[in-house]
Order: C-alpha cells, then structure tokens, then sequence
C-alpha cells in the first residue's frame, strides 16, 4: 500500500464524514438513543470475533487475557482505559508464557 493511497483513503473516510455532518438534518432524540448505545455492541461483536478462529477453536491465551483485562475496566466507560488494559494484560499474559 503507497502512502498516497493511505493519504487518499484517509481524505475520502474524513471528508465524507465532514459533509454528511454538515449536510445532513439532526437525528430524532429516540433514533439519536438508539444510535448512542450501537458503539458498545459494535466492540463487544469485534470482540467476540476475534475470540474465536475459524473451526470453533478458542483464540490463544493473550487474546483471551486482552479481552478480560479490557472487560474488568468496562465499568468506568472509558475507550483508552480499555484500551491500556486490553494491551497490558496482552503483554503481560505474552511475557509469562
């Protein structure tokens, strides 16, 4: 992949947002509810995926220690917590195995 495809796709993605939040009317405050709680599913369905490899077979230790580090600090509704916790317990679970 070139760095002008990377650059061109990233214009395209972001300027096609822009537009849409300039252009397009305010959602309905029921349709804006709906929409707010869809990121969270969203994560959890990414998640589960990424658990399981084709053939039914569970993924490896570390992903499944990233899932459960990630889940633990759900509570405080934060993506980077998430994130760091997902990653540490990652890295630690690789370095103990």
């Amino acid at each position: 992949m070139s760095w002008e495809l990377l650059v061109g796709l990233g214009i395209l993605t972001y300027g096609s947002r822009a537009v849409a939040l300039a252009l397009l009317p305010t959602v309905p405050p029921r349709l804006a509810a709906i929409l707010d709680r869809m990121p969270s599913a969203l994560f959890a369905g990414l998640a589960a995926h990424a658990m399981v490899i084709p053939g039914g077979v569970v993924a490896e230790p570390p992903v499944l220690a990233a899932a459960a580090g990630a889940l633990a600090v759900t509570p405080f509704r934060s993506v980077p917590l998430c994130l760091a916790a997902g990653l540490t317990a990652y890295g630690l679970t690789t370095l103990i195995r």
